[in-house]
């Protein structure tokens, strides 16, 4: 819940770090630069990095490189050519993949309960985001069905090379493995420019710490204690809390169909936190 809420910051500091002149590719770079930074820099101030096995090791930086460079780089140009609300829409079936990829691949069958609350949760997105159908650039649906299935697969397929690691080293790695990524992705693509007005450098820095550090390094540690199948529909809270902070901050209007979204999310969210009570009192 802690990551979802960090993760849902990020809708401000974007907005914010736009209107100081930073562009889509340099905001990336520099959210993961700074993120490595602090992340590897506080690591090695309070003596907590630790030396991890070679193949673990680039087997987590490739998982940044690959996974959060297609993210970033799907999400932005997916958000050029396609509404807004349809990309949020897309997105938010990544609880359903991964639910359904451990039942698959990791033989974490649901029960009855989890998949009341996956649909609750779900559901919940759908009437959040839904906008009356419009024409739309398939090339933005097409690279946001990859967005949320490399997601998937990253949340996935890093429950092996996460374990036993702490949450803040896998993190390390992953985000240093992204900052070579997207400084690859903003030079090519023309992006990299520092002339911003000098406020744009907090708004980023808000977005590294909080919205990238924090989050991803919270994100793993609750799939650790948790597994991927609950963690994600916690994690359900975070289009949710974009969208409170969207009206709250940014002024932007909430509609009955919101209302009813949020409230069939928080549903989900609370089933999920009652069956886990009930199986730590088990």
């Amino acid at each position: 819940m802690l990551s979802a809420i960090s993760y849902s910051f990020a809708v401000v500091f974007v907005r914010y770090a736009y209107r100081a002149g930073i562009s889509p590719g340099t905001a990336i770079f520099l959210r993961f630069t700074i993120a490595s930074l602090a992340l590897v820099g506080g690591l090695v101030l309070t003596r907590r990095w630790t030396r991890l096995p070679r193949s673990q090791t680039l087997a987590l930086f490739l998982m940044g490189l690959l996974a959060y460079t297609t993210l970033g780089t799907t999400w932005f140009v997916a958000l050029s050519t396609t509404p807004a609300w349809l990309v949020s829409l897309i997105a938010a079936t990544y609880p359903l993949l991964v639910n359904v990829g451990a039942w698959l691949f990791l033989g974490d069958r649901p029960d009855t309960l989890r998949i009341l609350t996956l649909a609750l949760v779900l559901g919940g997105s759908i009437a959040l985001f839904w906008r009356p159908f419009e024409e739309v650039a398939m090339a933005g649906v097409w690279l946001m069905l990859l967005n949320v299935v490399v997601n998937a697969l990253y949340v996935l397929v890093g429950q092996r090379w996460t374990r036993g690691v702490a949450p803040s080293m896998s993190a390390a790695w992953m985000i240093v493995g992204a900052t070579v990524g997207t400084f690859f992705y903003a030079l090519l693509s023309g992006q990299f420019a520092f002339d911003f007005a000098p406020i744009g450098w907090l708004w980023a820095g808000l977005f590294a710490i909080v919205s990238t550090a924090l989050a991803i390094t919270f994100l793993w540690w609750g799939i650790g204690l948790l597994g991927p199948s609950r963690a994600t529909i916690l994690g359900a809270l975070e289009p949710l809390g974009s969208v409170l902070l969207s009206v709250l901050v940014l002024g932007e209007n909430l509609f009955p169909l919101q209302i009813a979204g949020g409230v069939l999310i928080l549903t989900g969210v609370m089933l999920v936190r009652t069956n886990l009570k009930k199986s730590d009192t088990r």
